[in-house]
């Protein structure tokens, strides 16, 4: 059994490592755009685990299409194989828009997607004004936050703008009953940290102040939960094409984590669009900075119902503050999420006794009282013993159970406990039953 309280032990391996691959951060970037069919362009295996994981946690089929590539086509390069994936890809399954990732095995042959896919279009004529969106996500580029990232960056990038021709309405029966174009608009750019519970909560507020969200991507609707009669090779619910389209004329663009920060500076620098970025909206000062901002935003009141949720929250607080205050947590997540329930902690008067992020991204913007680092689920289980509580994915419950602490299930995967991607986490009433959830734990 591994000593608790040896903090000095050095490693020179990763042990029961807690990031997820770039590729699967893509996955779910793409599982939000209604229409779309996603491409991974390495081997089989590779899409079977992204498959594995993205079920597992969401309890729905994933569609997630491979360009199958075998030991040959590695070594020579994928370059046909690409080709021949994107062009079978709409001529069988007809999708609105083809969402291609990359590999490490693609991408350390040096496999050129962009002259693959303009070779393509010279070859297919017809496939010219098929949107083909390309995002580079080898497995050595960071965790699944990275993938998420740089995905939404070539959908805006690709999608996002005035087309050539007029979109036709897609006639989804999953189309949202939040776009009324008769009120004014405003982009919403969540973080992969954000369950599509969450994302619900986010549209309902910015439609508390009147405003119709544009949610990108959009996973409150393509990830619910709801009952599909048969699966699909393509994404049923997200974010439609036409909704691309519309935000040109936002009047503001919201992003929510410090990785995001760059999704909504592309809609600034290229559509002229105020951009706000919100490292978290978790906590009561993080929501109150989200509220006050739509406030400002729309020249309206806060509505009745938000008042009455802080209210509800200042009476947790209240309740609760000898419980909360000084409760040890060692917490293991992505960094945006990490940060998120950290600074929450924090807030509440609790100490945060180790904090291990997936990958590197943000780790110098983002602040605790103590480093964040890091690490891996081993490192957790190193150092995690002078705590009470932990935090991480499914796959910390054997620190858990090692250290035999109480384990709050967060992140991704969360595959054994039921209907966390229907939990909030976020705004007053999210922040609440957050608070709930770790003092809960503890008992």
């Amino acid at each position: 059994m591994t000593n608790p309280t040896n903090t000095n032990k050095t490693r020179h391996y990763e042990g029961n490592p807690q990031k997820n691959s770039p590729a699967l951060g893509a996955t779910l970037a793409y599982l939000g755009i209604n229409g779309l069919l996603a491409l991974l362009h390495g081997s089989q295996g590779c899409s079977s685990f992204i498959r594995l994981q993205l079920s597992r946690h969401y309890k729905e089929p994933i569609p997630l299409n491979s360009t199958a590539l075998l030991e040959d086509s590695v070594i020579f390069g994928g370059w046909e194989h690409l080709k021949k994936g994107i062009e079978v890809a709409a001529d069988k399954y007809k999708p609105q828009i083809i969402g291609v990732m990359s590999t490490g095995l693609t991408e350390t042959y040096g496999d050129d997607m962009v002259s693959a896919l303009s070779s393509l279009r010279s070859e297919r004529p017809d496939l010219k004004e098929l949107p083909i969106v390309l995002a580079s996500t080898p497995d050595y580029m960071g965790s699944m936050q990275e993938g998420y990232q740089r995905t939404v960056e070539a959908l805006l990038t690709t999608l996002a703008g005035p087309s050539s021709k007029t979109l036709e309405p897609s006639g989804s029966k999953f189309n949202s009953t939040f776009n009324d174009h008769s009120v004014p608009s405003i982009a919403l750019l969540p973080g992969c940290h954000l369950t599509p519970g969450d994302v619900d909560e986010l549209k309902e507020i910015v439609m508390e102040f009147g405003f119709s969200p544009i949610t990108i991507p959009d996973l409150s609707i393509s990830l619910d939960g709801h009952a599909e009669l048969e699966a699909a090779p393509v994404v049923q619910g997200g974010t439609l094409l036409e909704d691309f389209q519309r935000l040109p004329k936002c009047k503001a663009c919201l992003s929510f984590g410090l990785s995001m920060e760059t999704s909504g500076e592309i809609l600034k620098r290229t559509h002229e669009i105020p951009h706000y970025n919100f490292p978290s909206i978790t906590g009561l000062a993080a929501t109150d900075e989200f509220v006050l901002t739509l406030a400002r935003l729309s020249g309206k009141p806060i509505p009745e119902k938000l008042l009455r949720q802080r209210s509800r929250l200042l009476d947790t607080l209240a309740d609760y503050h000898d419980q909360l205050g000084s409760l040890k947590t060692a917490i293991a997540l992505e960094m945006d999420l990490l940060y998120s329930l950290a600074s929450c902690l924090v807030e509440v008067g609790a100490e945060i006794s180790v904090a291990l992020a997936a990958s590197r991204a943000g780790i110098h913007k983002l602040s605790l009282p103590i480093p964040i680092e890091v690490g891996d689920l081993e490192t957790l289980e190193e150092r995690g013993g002078r705590s009470r509580l932990i935090i991480a994915n499914s796959n910390g419950r054997q620190a858990a159970g090692v250290l035999k602490l109480p384990h709050l299930r967060a992140g991704l995967p969360v595959f054994d406990w039921v209907g966390y991607p229907q939990k909030c986490w976020i705004g007053y009433s999210g922040t609440q039953q957050f608070l709930f959830d770790t003092l809960n734990s503890l008992s």
